[in-house]
């Protein structure tokens, strides 16, 4: 039984090398057409090439630097966030990934302190360094940009 079982297989254990090197090729393919996307501004057509990139080959961090900054640029701080963490997982001495991370976290520090002073009763003495955050941190978030190159 166990050698018809093998016998059986040897056609699909033969094609294995090819279609390895098929998925290579198409993993290229779609890295390189992400990258040219991206670089471009062609920001949807780069995000789902990236969505695909994340599937195919999920181990690459560059995928999910590139894929947060993409969230980033269409305002998507948590999806942006997600992104980071992903390719610091996989790189986790990768100072882009952390930087851009901090970049995302500051923005997020940024809008919630708006929010809060919003809400905060001007009595409070809570409010005035809610304003004072505010302010601080609104120069380094509008300067701030993610780092890209390597």
């Amino acid at each position: 039984m166990a050698r018809s079982l093998n016998w059986r297989a040897a056609p699909f254990l033969a094609c294995l090398p090819l279609l390895a090197a098929c998925a290579t090729d198409d993993v290229y393919e779609m890295h390189q057409s992400a990258l040219l996307a991206y670089d471009s501004g062609a920001d949807a057509r780069a995000e789902a090439l990236y969505h695909g990139l994340a599937r195919s080959a999920p181990n690459d961090p560059e995928t999910w630097l590139r894929l947060g900054n993409l969230y980033a640029r269409s305002n998507r701080p948590d999806k942006a966030a997600e992104a980071y963490e992903r390719g610091l997982l996989l790189a986790p001495a990768d100072a882009r990934l952390w930087y851009n991370l901090g970049i995302i976290r500051q923005r997020q520090a940024h809008a919630a302190f708006i929010m809060a002073h919003q809400f905060i009763p001007d009595a409070d003495p809570i409010q005035a360094r809610a304003k004072a955050l505010i302010e601080r941190l609104a120069p380094a978030v509008a300067e701030a940009a993610p780092a890209t190159e390597k």
